[in-house]
């Protein structure tokens, strides 16, 4: 073979050899790595959806608050009821959607309000109002995850509740802690401290600790942080702890826009000076709102589903079992009381059976005496 032969020869080899090395790179890319894309597409085009419950004494903020979160009104056409009706009035439950565009990410906020709620003089019953609505969710729920057609299922769940307390008092009320303790397994609950420009910074420390020993005391479980994962960057995790550490939060709810050195806040002014809503030195407002929306909202969605809407889940099914047993049982003692019944009917009719061929022996033992005597009278007279 000449040199040019062994040349061509080698050339193609190593050709092949490099080829064979691409299509070896070109094979180990399977391409599930894009499936995270494919999910992100879905769920964008879809759409997502949050529920939102605000729960409080009137006069509170949770209006304004909600406003200053989404930046929007919701509250257009609310009338205030008068101090009369307030006294007499009853918890009712409001329910106002508002669709939000952002980014091109479509959210379907639904907040869920309770006018009403400890307005009346006798408080007792109002925490049955709003336990008794996220009970109707969660059945509403289950009856159409459990039919026939599951593809277009309306998530109308609670997936958090701001509980707003007042800054007038030295911590929980009573109807504080009974809410919170009937609703803590229900829904996730996060304590908010209202109005917290009508505190200095010492007084609002002290009431933050003040409420968390109350809650630690009365063994109420609030919405508990996930803990950060190992691979998150530094940033995240002191942020993450930040948030941990504000709860309760204290906010200040505004909707004014003032301008300020030439600048436009939002905030309340006052003789003294101005707050700021957006201020992390004074409220906690850009806390809430980065809990809430930016890095929290799928874990309490996912904690609604994973825990609070499983316990509910578990505790129906027992509970339709548990009729159904006493429903088997019942049925099972009222067959064995007919089949008594039919039993007892059964030997009266033997009974009956055995006295009439008894009668029927007697009568044709008579008969065939009367022939025997009615015979031997012919005989005597011939």
């Amino acid at each position: 073979m000449s040199r040019s032969n062994l040349q061509r020869t080698s050339v193609r080899q190593s050709k092949r050899k490099y080829r064979k090395r691409v299509y070896q790179t070109e094979d180990e890319y399977v391409g599930f790595a894009s499936l995270p894309e494919q999910v992100h597409r879905k769920a964008v085009k879809k759409g997502f959806n949050f529920t939102l419950m605000v729960v409080g004494e009137s006069g509170l903020g949770k209006s304004t608050l909600i406003n200053s979160l989404f930046l929007t009104d919701i509250y257009k056409d609310r009338q205030i009821p008068s101090v009369e009706d307030r006294m007499t009035k009853t918890v009712e439950i409001e329910k106002r959607q508002i669709d939000i565009e952002e980014r091109g990410v479509r959210l379907r906020l639904t907040v869920v309000d309770t006018p009403g709620y400890s307005d009346a003089l006798n408080t007792q019953d109002c925490c049955k109002a709003v336990e008794n609505f996220v009970d109707e969710q969660f059945a509403q729920y289950f009856k159409d995850e459990s039919g026939v057609n599951r593809r277009n299922i309306q998530d109308s769940r609670v997936h958090c509740c701001l509980y707003f307390i007042s800054p007038c008092g030295h911590g929980l009320k009573q109807v504080d802690v009974e809410f919170m303790k009937q609703l803590h397994e229900k829904v996730n609950i996060v304590p908010i401290i209202a109005k917290a420009d009508t505190l200095t910074a010492a007084e609002v420390c002290k009431l933050k600790n003040r409420v968390l020993q109350e809650i630690d005391e009365h063994g109420i479980k609030i919405y508990e942080f996930p803990d950060c994962d190992s691979d998150e960057d530094e940033d995240f995790k002191q942020q993450d702890k930040e948030l941990k550490l504000a709860i309760p939060f204290s906010v200040i709810g505004s909707n004014t826009v003032l301008e300020v050195n030439g600048k436009k806040i939002r905030g309340r002014l006052y003789p003294w000076g101005i707050v700021e809503v957006d201020n992390p030195k004074h409220c906690d407002f850009l806390k809430l709102r980065q809990m809430l929306i930016s890095t929290h909202m799928q874990d309490l969605k996912d904690v609604t589903q994973d825990v609070h809407y499983e316990n509910y889940r578990a505790q129906h099914i027992s509970e339709e079992n548990k009729r159904d047993l006493q429903r088997e049982r019942k049925l099972k003692r009222e067959s064995c009381t007919s089949l008594d019944g039919v039993v007892d009917a059964d030997r009266l009719l033997q009974q009956k059976d055995e006295e009439i061929r008894r009668m029927q022996e007697m009568l044709k033992q008579m008969q065939e005496q009367l022939h025997v005597s009615g015979g031997r009278a012919n005989g005597t007279a011939c």
